[in-house]
């Protein structure tokens, strides 16, 4: 049996600081983001209706993409964006040529999201820029749009409109797809596998069904751009590069080896990967650093300059990173205080900052009503000590102030408030609770005294 809170009062509020984006994706040129009431925003390019607001214009400020409010997951494409509904449904808006969208039809592009089938389980989607690739809840894996090079996976050359199961076996666990032509998987079991074709190197032949490509029973995670180099990661935090490497993305000296089929261990611990369609990489580790790699023609490392290098190099210095994904030369990312930040080409206004103008360093857009004020996230060690950090299942506080504190809040990286406890009035607090139901990401454990924040503390739930 789990452990239950030790405190007296267990709430849950859901609607806690809506204005904050609580995941987010990086279409080629545009940008999408979920906050936390449900509704869908995007910005960016608009030319074949990605952003799914109805137009076919540029936004270059977050715009909301319809009206529902019950979105729960999202992906944006190379000119289209796909979304998840609570219900399970899935919906897809843009570009549509050769049954990109799956919607059943091969009409150039739509401007609003189109229910795609009838399905509600839907888990995952991976979309590409003339096919897309999906995961329902039962792991089962659908695929559906052009499908000249295999990239279906399906064992032919036929186009399809709509999505058509990929094999009977109900296995699958994550996927990722490229702008060119292949895509990745991992099973339950952690077994790598890959399809299509082998343009760019990322596989080094031509595959016609999904096939096993590295037998290790850990991988985890997967990032894809444009479909010439692989990001992965293992249950043990190690990451993985391989594929072409002529701009150093896949963090290896380009001036020895151009292309490399084989995994290129980058040292570190690392908790989130992506990748930019223009050859360069993103990421995030352990201990909540950015970090950048290959191709940065117009500052899309965010490092400040425009110099490309097969070293990663730190972004900034600040730990507090949690989120990060990338375009094709710009890239967006959320910190755990529930801000948004971009930098990166900005020709389409996909930075979100009003203006159209490149950055080479991240900067905040602003979103109001968003994050906690700074008073929330004044953090005191030597008051308040919260281990271990990361946590896993338990998670002990021991405040030792001066001032009294009767509450104890739990925040997401949203800034939403997902646990609210009334332990006894006192300035001098130990407990020990049980996080197991709490999902991995990092949370915000402030101290009150009625509605006034005495102290706070940042950790991570593994």
């Amino acid at each position: 049996m789990k452990k239950l809170l030790l405190f007296l009062v267990c709430l849950i509020y859901p609607n806690g600081f809506s204005q904050c984006f609580t995941s987010i994706s990086a279409g080629y040129d545009h940008s999408v983001g979920l906050k936390s009431n449900g509704t869908l925003w995007s910005w960016g390019m608009g030319l074949n209706g990605q952003l799914g607001n109805g137009t076919d214009t540029d936004k270059h400020s977050p715009t909301q993409s319809g009206t529902a409010t019950n979105w729960a997951k999202f992906c944006g494409g190379f000119s289209n964006s796909f979304a998840i509904k609570t219900d399970g449904t899935l919906w897809g808006s843009g570009y549509n040529s050769y049954g990109a969208l799956g919607i059943g039809s091969v009409i150039g592009h739509t401007s609003i999201f189109t229910q795609i089938g009838t399905a509600a389980n839907w888990k995952e989607v991976a979309p590409s820029e003339t096919f897309g690739v999906g995961l329902r809840t039962d792991h089962s894996l659908w695929s559906w749009g052009s499908n000249n090079y295999f990239e279906l996976g399906d064992g032919t050359t036929t186009q399809r409109n709509s999505p058509v199961q990929i094999g009977t076996s109900a296995d699958w666990n994550t996927i990722c797809s490229t702008r060119l032509s292949s895509s990745f998987a991992i099973k339950t079991n952690g077994t790598l596998w890959a399809w299509g074709s082998n343009a760019g190197a990322a596989i080094t032949s031509t595959l016609t069904v999904p096939t096993l490509i590295d037998s290790a029973t850990d991988w985890d995670k997967l990032a894809l751009g444009q479909g010439y180099h692989v990001l992965a990661l293992k249950t043990d935090k190690t990451l993985w590069a391989w594929g072409v490497g002529d701009f150093g993305q896949t963090g290896h000296d380009p001036t020895t080896s151009y292309a490399n089929s084989e995994f290129n261990q980058i040292p570190g611990l690392w908790n989130a990967i992506a990748v930019g369609g223009d050859k360069f990489s993103m990421g995030i580790k352990t201990d909540g650093t950015l970090w950048a790699w290959g191709k940065n023609i117009v500052g899309q490392l965010g490092d400040g300059t425009t110099n490309n290098t097969y070293i990663p190099l730190q972004v900034g210095t600040d730990t507090n990173w949690v989120s990060v994904s990338c375009g094709y030369q710009h890239s967006i990312a959320l910190k755990s205080d529930g801000s948004l930040w971009a930098w990166g080409d900005n020709s389409f206004g996909q930075l979100g900052n009003g203006g159209t103008t490149a950055l080479t360093m991240p900067a905040t857009i602003p979103i109001a009503g968003c994050t906690l004020s700074a008073e929330e996230f004044t953090l005191t060690e030597e008051v308040l000590k919260v281990f271990p950090n990361p946590a896993q299942e338990e998670l002990s506080l021991d405040y030792t102030g001066t001032a009294l504190i009767n509450t104890v809040v739990i925040y997401d990286l949203s800034g939403r408030e997902v646990y609210n406890s009334h332990p006894v009035v006192s300035n001098n607090l130990k407990a020990s609770f049980g996080i197991g139901m709490l999902q991995s990401g990092s949370y915000i454990l402030s101290l009150k005294y009625n509605e006034h924040t005495v102290v706070s503390k940042q950790f991570l739930k593994e």
